[in-house]
């Protein structure tokens, strides 16, 4: 299991109601030109191959699109230049029924 404690990562579960949760939240970047690494921990879930991070508003911060590089793992790169919090959107799939579940947590990138 990844580390929950290292920095730049996000670990994105399910509660019992079926609401996904991303702690931490906010997620801290830390670093300039950092990836941050989400990682799915609820079993019978996985990231969508594209769209599984999404920034509402991703100006120069956030240049390129996610990648999601295999079912519980997506990353992002974040040039955290300057201060600034920015909405995202985290996609999971239910594997039995194919439904699509979001949640929208927040980066706080640093000064």
């Amino acid at each position: 299991m990844e580390d929950t404690k290292k920095p730049n990562h996000v670990h994105v579960t399910i509660d019992s109601l079926g609401a996904v949760c991303c702690d931490p939240n906010p997620l801290p970047a830390d670093g300039k030109d950092v990836k941050l690494k989400f990682v799915l921990l609820t079993d019978g879930y996985v990231f969508p191959q594209d769209k599984a991070v999404v920034v509402a508003d991703p100006g120069v911060e956030f240049p390129e699109p996610a990648k999601t590089s295999s079912d519980t793992i997506a990353t992002l790169f974040d040039r955290n230049t300057g201060p600034g919090s920015f909405t995202y959107t985290v996609t999971v799939q239910k594997v039995s029924t194919g439904e699509l579940l979001r949640h929208d947590p927040l980066i706080n990138n640093g000064p």
